[in-house]
């Protein structure tokens, strides 16, 4: 803005653009009457000194010319002009003098032994249709052969004979210089273009990298400065936008840092207490199901007092990234079966894991030393499988949420219960987790893996065998299998959805894949760290 206020307190020339580029087109005229107009000067100016002789002397002065040499006693080419070149012939045909070229002269020995006087058009294409021989017979039987052209020609014959014809040098005088005229008229005004839209790239480049506080140029010809100041403003809106939204995001990092830091309250409640069921449990005076319970309860407020601080470092600006160790498939599948039990027997339902021989022996050459253990972010991976175990709940028929590990080619990425992998392609582990719902909608397989998208009401509202009422729009903002799919992409895999489909094509409920390389292939990559 402070760079418009001055621009509107100090007047500057500004010119039309239509000015700038007349300019150039003026140049070009004048430059055109030179290049053009002085050779022509100098032509014409020959030519009327007589130092050269119109197109059709040759043509008009022929009869004079023959006239002379017939009054001639001897002959003397000395008499014939220089538009003319001769052949002089003896009574026997034999060539006495000539200054014609070879060409020329075969042709006018075939004139000479025409009868009487003629006159013989060359034929061929070009300049051959212009030439002219002509045979007039001189005292004693002689014969002289003219031929000449339909050119302007030098009236000097030393010059016709060493220089060019005058037509001829007038083209290669004019052609040249006027195409490197409009060579370098086109060049000049290039560069002037290129000057005049530097200030408009550089506003731009500025805007690119964000560079909101670099004031825009001017510039002279109006039409760019006017492109300029519109890029000023849109500069400063930018620039006012992009603080308040930056002021907006501060005022939600601070927002969500104090509701994580009052969360640990009611949180230290839960552990608390679950801490003395726990004690209780140890003394023996909670039966089993109870002391497990106190026991997940336990292990739960651990986990959430570990989620609610890393909100808050997140929320100071820490970036949460992939703590990357080498981890034991078969003991994170062991941590994840327990886990999910735990998430799925809170909700009333059952879990049916289930572990598949090439799992199996992946695990086992891993934990004898025979293959490297695969570089994970083990508790990352926990959240991104518990979240698709949880939606599945939301789903299942029966009550029954299935989980299934697998190993096989990373192109196929699911080794199902009924059979082994598809294709070719890399080793990864595969987690796959089924329900037996509705499955999912063309739609919800397009954009299930986007932020908040909730899919549509048929499978949206339909949560069974748990019992009990649908709650799942009040509870669920379409985050969990959008973040699954971020942190597993962090760790260089890939969440895929598809749907369980019987013999007769008929849908059996949905499947959520989650393919892990061995190792990962963008380590280090950020992921939310909030559902």
């Amino acid at each position: 803005m402070a760079a418009t206020q001055d621009a509107k307190a100090s007047p500057r020339l500004r010119l039309p653009l239509a000015l700038v580029v007349s300019r150039y087109f003026l140049y070009l005229l004048v430059g055109i009457i030179l290049v053009v107009g002085v050779p022509l000067a100098v032509f014409g100016g020959q030519m009327g000194a007589g130092e050269i002789l119109p197109a059709n002397y040759g043509e008009t002065h022929l009869e004079e010319v023959a006239d002379t040499l017939s009054a001639q006693p001897a002959f003397d080419a000395t008499a014939i002009p220089s538009p003319y070149r001769y052949a002089h012939f003896d009574a026997g045909g034999a060539l006495v003098a000539s200054d014609m070229s070879d060409f020329q002269l075969e042709r006018a020995r075939v004139v000479a032994a025409s009868p009487a006087r003629t006159r013989v058009r060359d034929g061929g294409a070009g300049a051959a249709e212009s030439r002219l021989y002509y045979r007039l017979p001189l005292t004693g039987g002689e014969v002289c052969v003219l031929s000449y052209d339909l050119v302007p020609q030098w009236a000097d014959k030393g010059r016709r004979d060493t220089l060019p014809d005058p037509q001829s040098l007038l083209f290669w005088s004019v052609g040249p210089p006027l195409v490197a005229l409009i060579a370098g008229v086109a060049v000049r005004a290039s560069r002037m273009l290129t000057r005049m839209m530097e200030p408009l790239v550089r506003a731009a480049e500025a805007v690119g990298r964000q560079d909101l506080d670099a004031p825009v140029e001017h510039s002279n010809v109006a039409q760019v400065d006017d492109v300029l100041q519109a890029m000023d403003k849109m500069r400063v809106s930018l620039r006012r936008s992009l603080e308040a939204q930056w002021e907006v995001e501060r005022r939600g990092r601070e927002q969500v840092a104090a509701l994580a830091h009052d969360l640990k309250t009611p949180l230290t409640v839960v552990r608390g207490n679950a801490e003395l069921m726990a004690e209780d449990a140890a003394a023996g005076r909670l039966n089993k199901e109870q002391a497990t319970c106190a026991d997940a309860i336990c292990e739960a407020a651990t986990s959430m007092d570990a989620f609610v601080s890393r909100i808050v470092e997140v929320s100071r600006g820490a970036a949460d990234t992939l703590q990357l160790e080498p981890v034991d498939p078969g003991r994170l599948a062991e941590e994840l079966e327990e886990e999910a039990t735990r998430l799925t027997g809170a909700r009333g339902l059952a879990l049916a894991p289930l572990r598949l021989p090439a799992f199996l022996e992946a695990c086992r050459a891993m934990s004898a030393g025979d293959a490297p253990l695969p570089l994970w972010d083990s508790s990352a991976l926990k959240r991104a499988v518990l979240n698709v175990v949880g939606n599945a709940c939301d789903y299942t028929v029966s009550g029954l949420v299935e989980l299934t590990f697998s190993y096989g080619e990373e192109a196929q990425g699911e080794e199902t219960r009924g059979g082994g992998a598809r294709g070719g392609g890399a080793r990864a582990f595969s987690i796959a987790v089924e329900d037996d719902g509705p499955g999912l909608s063309p739609a919800a397989l397009k954009h299930g893996l986007e932020r908040f998208y909730r899919g549509e009401r048929s499978r949206a509202s339909h949560r069974t065998g748990a019992g009990g009422p649908d709650e799942r729009g009040e509870l669920h903002f379409g985050l969990g299998l959008s973040i699954a799919s971020e942190i597993v992409a962090a760790h260089g895999g890939r969440l895929s959805l598809s749907n369980r489909m019987g013999g007769d094509g008929a849908i059996l409920g949905a499947r959520v894949t989650i393919t892990l390389p061995d190792v990962p292939r963008t380590p280090g990559r950020e992921w939310p760290s909030v559902n």
